[in-house]
């Protein structure tokens, strides 16, 4: 009789490490995924930033010498991501086209001057930076002016200062939240083994026979769940390059490798953490606290 009652009262599944690894891949792949979107928010960031232009005029009676001595010095700048030099005559042909009108025949002459156009690095392009860049650049042998729009500097800057601080706190809290939700994963299923860890204990086994296992158990479950989630995640970055045509570059590549890194290094970091937590405060409380 008691054999029939044993076979019918249904037996309750207990969270095992393939739970564990599953839980954390999922958790990592968000991770992944929404460091992915921060990636490709701030590359676009960066190409408005970078589209900030100062105009560098050359005088009339500019030499070669000192134009391939200005482009020298620009090209040895940090803060110069594009350097373009346009010709006036390249000049007048454009602005020709906007105003649909030969102004040169009207005026007898070509007024432009020809121009290095340079686009300055994300970094650096901040509205006081700028300014002296231009007090620096005036200075230069064969340098008519310089122009630039301030009001389009302070206006990106402006705009984009608060979207990357939002991201930044995001980031931090998207973080926290998953430390949370692996811990308690990882504490649940502790919290199974509870009576194992206390057995091996009263036998005499000691604290470091008994953790060791977990410990390397939870390596592994790291490095399986950051695995499952790059290679979701490759599978999402390939879409994105080949069937919405996002151009990615080198250096691009080398982000993307080092936020998979990462994902393997916090893994396997808050699955040991939580691990050595869990099974020592199971060797700490008392007996009957296990029930």
């Amino acid at each position: 009789m008691s054999a029939d009652l044993e076979r019918k009262t249904p037996k309750k599944s207990k969270p095992n490490f393939i739970y564990a690894i599953v839980s954390i891949a999922m958790i990592l792949f968000t991770i992944g995924l929404f460091s992915f979107g921060v990636f490709v928010v701030q590359k676009e960031i960066n190409k408005i930033k970078e589209g900030v232009q100062i105009d560098l005029n050359l005088k009339t009676d500019v030499t070669e010498a000192q134009k391939e001595d200005i482009a020298k010095y620009l090209k040895k700048q940090k803060y110069v991501a594009k350097i373009t030099f346009k010709s006036k005559e390249v000049a007048a042909e454009q602005f020709e086209k906007e105003l649909g009108q030969n102004f040169r025949e009207i005026l007898g002459e070509n007024p432009l001057f020809d121009a290095y156009i340079i686009n300055l690095n994300a970094d650096y392009s901040n509205p006081d930076f700028v300014k002296d860049v231009k007090s620096a650049l005036v200075g230069l042998s064969g340098v008519q002016e310089v122009f630039y729009s301030d009001m389009a500097v302070k206006t990106t800057a402006a705009t984009l200062k608060p979207i990357t601080i939002g991201i930044v706190l995001l980031s931090i809290v998207m973080l926290i939240v998953a430390f949370f939700i692996i811990d308690n994963t990882i504490r649940l299923m502790m919290y199974s083994q509870r009576f194992t860890i206390r057995s091996m204990q009263l036998i005499g086994a000691n604290e470091w026979f008994i953790i060791k296992p977990y410990i390397v158990k939870s390596i592994i479950s790291g490095v399986i769940s950051a695995g499952i989630a790059i290679i979701i995640l490759s599978g999402i970055i390939y879409l994105t390059i080949y069937k919405f045509s996002v151009v990615f570059t080198g250096q691009d590549f080398v982000t993307l490798t080092i936020i998979a890194i990462c994902l393997v290094i916090f893994g396997i970091i808050i699955s040991i953490t939580s691990t050595y937590f869990a099974v020592n405060k199971y060797l700490k409380i008392k007996l009957d606290e296990l029930y």
